[in-house]
């Protein structure tokens, strides 16, 4: 049971593309743990659109994510949106913003990634993705009380697609 990262990642990218974004960069995860199309979907439509990429590794933890998204903010050519792997690093990269004395979404807007209960705080109002962490679960119940039921059956595969939910820290690029 999976959700479609690929297409999270692009409908991310393509709100901040069809906010007029240009200088998008990617907070990426460690990619040995299985969020691999979140980047791949990043760059594919970043490169089709005739942008250039700019991912950034960095991991899970929210004071590692404002740390690495650092130099990238202290550049002259910081980027204008910034597509976090997660929630949890894009609240790093809001404070990483705030620190510097910038604004959300005005100077640099910001996407999450899960639709965790932490993008949802009412001072936060993180624009994410939403991967349907519920009907994740409750597919993956169901599928494992047929097997249960049935040893024997055939693996099951099931698809999730995550949708795109807009809130605060995305806005149109300012010139």
């Amino acid at each position: 049971v999976v959700s479609d990262n690929y297409l999270g990642a692009q409908s991310a990218v393509k709100h901040l593309i069809g906010l007029g974004h240009t200088r998008i960069a990617f907070l990426s995860n460690p990619q040995t743990d299985g969020y691999r199309d979140r980047q791949r979907g990043y760059i594919e439509l970043m490169r089709e659109h005739g942008l250039e990429p700019q991912v950034i590794p960095s991991a899970y933890s929210r004071s590692k994510a404002s740390r690495d998204i650092g130099p990238a903010l202290d550049s002259p050519d910081r980027p204008t949106a910034i597509f976090a792997h997660n929630d949890q690093a894009a609240m790093g990269v809001l404070d990483a913003i705030a620190s510097r004395g910038l604004s959300v979404p005005d100077d640099v807007s910001v996407i999450g990634y899960d639709n965790s209960a932490v993008s949802q705080a009412p001072g936060t109002s993180l624009t994410t993705v939403d991967i349907h962490g519920r009907e994740l679960g409750r597919a993956a119940a169901e599928i494992a009380l047929r097997r249960l039921a049935d040893p024997d059956m055939e693996p099951a595969v099931s698809l999730n697609l995550p949708s795109l939910v807009v809130r605060r820290t995305t806005g149109p690029v300012q010139s």
